[in-house]
């Protein structure tokens, strides 16, 4: 597992002094590489630099997907955005890779005093970031150029290179992965051990795969891939480093026998639960290392986009006996009580159901979804402190996953279905125990989901696929940095993110209801200004909110997304392509 925070607040200042001297490659290299416990404090600061924040986990990071309604659109989904709009490729973009690259150059320094295992050991950190570093860059732009050493400030070859194929990039991650994976301790303690490469690896590999499977041609260029079937080489190193963690026998999936509780006690505890938790993002209240999404799940504040699950996404979660709540008749009529009555235990772990209760100002109540936050009627909760005392700034300590246990046998599970190897014993190692977990029965699939078939545009109607897309949707919500959104790009599903966006069945406008079973009216939805209100019930007055229609009753929130395939990459950036016209710009972006 990771290092408590404790010794990188620790390191922290010495690491920021010793990175932010200028220029980097002036520093004696003898001074600060001498020893192991010098290689340690350079991991440390590259470990603080580089690992997400909470923020970036969850909110930040997740944001964009279909299954949410947003009351803001990403920057590169709007109408008018344009190669003059995209930024990100400064200087201080690519720092990281030069320390990488840096640590990397002046690990074998300390030869003198650490042996070959332990210089291993630290390169292995340094690869490892490395590939972190590049799988991001790949993800956004396509081809980049790969660096493996520092540049030299005067070296204008190097500087003002091309990008490289995204085939070369990618290959040389994988490289870095597999150095990584073989030669970094088998320590679940260490901030990054060789079970961290492995998920990591897991998780590149997947991607890879099915991207070069869904897009035919490299986005980049428009020409097809140079290295025939690739797709079958990145799946099948997605099962080797899958297999290799699930053979560890180090980790396994957190199941108490409570189903109502064990899914979200991932993600409420301070101390990462390690059976599961492979690397995560750490805070502690004691040191007074804190984070803010608590507060951002229940404010309607500007520094929030109001993120709300749609019901089209919710009808995906099955009933507890493992039926499709979408067989059920007049499934899409049914109020809000009854989408949440006996379904999979993790929508209650995740959304705001009847039953979810909290300590409000001492007292432990029951609390209801509140329209100004949510736009749909679901409010996120999955990561909340359930006590009003978090929802103000700096107050959560809650460790934030990066890597669990459970991606791992999802990525199992969907590489072997993509490579025609998925069976009932595949499935009851990987997806069964996910399911018994949230007390769904874990039966395999008999035939394809029609729902989800509609769901992902007629694009995907493999039945072990779907199940697998499901289960993933719902398993990892709203986690990794958005890893719904990079399963949107991988699959070629991005016109989903202009899909509809819609709210739990209401009824009729201008009538109150009691939504939420308590017995008290709540919600009436109105055409304008009523003559006379009631208090304790929500008015949402179409006049007023004209991001809203009604129809088939329920609401309808407008999805400004705009998409076209180009925006599966990012473009270039102006500014770099004046400064280094061997860029060139990414297909379709002028």
């Amino acid at each position: 597992m990771i290092c408590g925070l404790a010794l990188a607040a620790m390191t922290f200042s010495a690491c920021s002094d010793l990175l932010d001297k200028e220029p980097l490659n002036n520093i004696d290299s003898r001074e600060f590489f001498a020893n192991a416990e010098e290689l340690e404090l350079y991991a440390n600061g590259l470990y603080v630099d580089m690992i997400p924040s909470a923020e970036d986990l969850t909110s930040s990071g997740s944001g964009t997907c279909d299954y949410l309604a947003t009351s803001t659109t990403s920057s590169l989904l709007q109408k008018d955005f344009d190669v003059d709009k995209m930024s990100g490729w400064t200087y201080g973009a690519w720092t990281n890779l030069f320390r990488c690259n840096y640590f990397l150059e002046n690990i074998a320094k300390a030869s003198g005093s650490a042996d070959a295992a332990t210089l291993n050991h630290y390169r292995g950190i340094a690869r490892f970031w490395r590939a972190w570093f590049y799988f991001d860059k790949v993800k956004t732009y396509g081809n980049v150029p790969w660096y493996s050493h520092t540049i030299d400030a005067a070296d204008s070859v190097q500087l003002y290179k091309t990008r490289d194929d995204r085939e070369l990039v990618m290959d040389s991650v994988l490289a870095d992965l597999d150095f990584a994976a073989a030669h970094l301790k088998a320590d679940k303690t260490l901030p990054v051990s060789a079970y961290t490469a492995l998920a990591l690896k897991s998780r590149v590999c997947l991607f890879e795969g099915t991207y070069r499977k869904y897009h035919t041609v490299n986005p980049s260029t428009n020409e097809p891939w140079k290295e025939t079937n690739s797709s079958r080489r990145w799946l099948g190193e997605c099962v080797k480093a899958s297999e290799a963690l699930m053979g560890s026998g180090v980790y396994g999936i957190v199941n108490t026998g409570h189903p109502e509780t064990d899914y979200r006690s991932l993600f409420q505890s301070e101390k990462p639960l390690d059976k599961e938790v492979i690397m995560a993002r750490e805070y502690s209240s004691e040191l007074v290392a804190t984070h803010n999404v608590t507060q951002k799940f229940n404010s309607a504040g500007n520094d929030t986009r109001r993120w709300s699950p749609t019901q089209d996404f919710v009808n995906t979660y099955l009933n507890r006996d493992g039926s499709r709540f979408t067989d059920l008749p007049g499934y899409d009529k049914k109020t809000f009580v009854e989408n949440c009555t006996n379904r999979d235990c993790r929508l209650q772990q995740s959304v705001i159901t009847p039953s979810y209760k909290k300590n409000i100002n001492g007292t432990v109540q029951r609390y209801n979804a509140t329209w100004s936050v949510t736009m749909t009627g679901y409010q996120v909760i999955k990561f909340n402190m359930d006590d009003t005392y978090y929802e103000q700034t700096s107050r959560c300590s809650n460790a934030i996953p990066i890597f669990r246990y459970a991606e791992i046998l999802l990525n199992e599970a969907e590489a072997k279905a993509e490579l025609g190897e998925m069976d009932g014993k595949v499935w009851d190692n990987t997806i069964r125990p996910l399911r018994e977990r949230a007390g769904v029965n874990g039966d395999a699939p008999t035939v394809a989901d029609p729902y989800l078939m509609k769901y992902y545009l007629g694009k995907c109607s493999d039945k072990w696929l779907l199940e697998i897309r499901r289960e993933r949707a719902i398993e990892l919500f709203f986690e990794g940095e958005g890893l719904r959104y990079d399963d949107l790009m991988r699959w070629g599903e991005g016109e989903m993110l202009a899909g509809e966006w819609n709210s739990i069945y209401i009824g009729e406008k201008n009538k109150a209801y009691d939504t939420n079973g308590d017995g008290v009216k709540d919600l009436e939805v109105c055409d304008g200004k009523p003559a006379s209100t009631v208090s304790g019930i929500y008015y949402i007055n179409l006049a007023k909110t004209p991001y809203y229609s009604f129809k088939d009753g329920r609401l309808y929130i407008k999805n400004e997304n705009d998409w076209s395939d180009k925006k599966y990459l990012h473009p270039i950036p102006r500014a770099a392509l004046v400064k280094n016209p061997n860029l060139k710009q990414n297909y379709g972006w002028k």
